[in-house]
């Protein structure tokens, strides 16, 4: 046998792939594409539509709170003006048919029939008033609840009085006498001196009553009114002698209205107290300056 020599095996060659990467042995490689051949004109590559990607509703915007509440705002303050637009308009044509006025009130007489101050500084104390009342309008009466009526001398309280309701009609002149009293009152002790030392006084009064007007069938919702009179003075009365009863005198019928002419306002006289009629002393006429306040909820005109 003869010696032979041994050759050492070769490495093997790494095959380049396609994509330019090596296999190195692990993993069969990618056949090589087929040599172009001149004049040929390779195929295009083949189109593979992308898997259409799921995509979830939008979603709506939701209204914040915030917007919600501007959105009420607005409207409310369109309502709000249509409102007063409205009432603006029912209150000029009301001017219009009715022209509608504020009735007047006098104090035309007062009688202070007793003024008493002890020496504890109590008052006891009688004041007999008319008031006038007159109603301008030619179709709105006037209808009054009880009225409240408060006198002061020189600024301490010295009589309260109440005067029924009543109905005052449309161009109608209404004369209410009534009386206000209190007794045994406490006074402070520089009003009773002052009440002591004057023999004229300072007089003012206060009326507080709530009216509604009608019109035909209508009655509106009563009001606070408030009605007050100063600028006069009064001094204790004296009683007169009772005069002599006076002859009767007959009075005959006043005759029909003629048709087409406008009525005069009538005039009605209310005593509220029966012993008015017989009291002594004369009354002191007055020329009072009364002014009439309204009060609709918080606000005073």
């Amino acid at each position: 046998m003869g010696d032979r020599a041994y050759a050492p095996a070769a490495k093997p060659v790494p095959v380049r792939a396609t994509n330019g990467a090596a296999t190195n042995g692990a993993g069969a490689p990618r056949p090589a594409p087929p040599p172009m051949v001149p004049g040929r004109v390779p195929p295009p590559p083949m189109y593979r539509p992308k898997p259409a990607q799921s995509r979830a509703p939008p979603r709506r915007r939701r209204r914040s709170a915030r917007g919600w509440c501007c959105v009420c705002c607005l409207w409310l303050t369109l309502a709000l003006v249509g409102l007063v637009f409205l009432g603006a308009i029912a209150a000029g044509v009301f001017y219009v048919v009715y022209h509608p006025q504020l009735p007047t009130f006098a104090v035309s007489s007062l009688r202070l029939a007793a003024l008493n101050v002890s020496d504890s500084d109590a008052v006891t104390s009688r004041i007999e008033f008319t008031v006038t009342a007159r109603n301008r309008n030619d179709k709105i009466a006037f209808q009054y609840g009880d009225i409240a009526a408060a006198f002061q001398a020189d600024g301490a309280d010295v009589g309260d009085g109440v005067v029924p309701g009543f109905l005052h009609p449309a161009g109608n002149t209404t004369v209410i006498r009534a009386a206000a009293s209190t007794t045994a009152a406490t006074l402070d002790p520089v009003q009773a001196a002052s009440l002591r030392s004057k023999k004229s006084h300072a007089m003012f009064v206060q009326m507080d009553s709530k009216v509604g007007f009608q019109i035909g069938g209508f009655t509106s919702k009563r009001i606070n009114v408030r009605v007050t009179c100063a600028g006069f003075s009064a001094g204790l009365a004296k009683p007169e002698p009772a005069p002599a009863p006076a002859p009767l005198v007959a009075v005959a019928a006043a005759p029909a209205p003629v048709r087409g002419r406008r009525p005069r306002p009538r005039t009605v006289v209310r005593t509220s107290s029966p012993s008015l009629s017989s009291s002594g002393g004369k009354a002191t006429t007055t020329d009072a300056k009364c002014k009439l306040r309204v009060k609709i909820w918080i606000w005073t005109f």
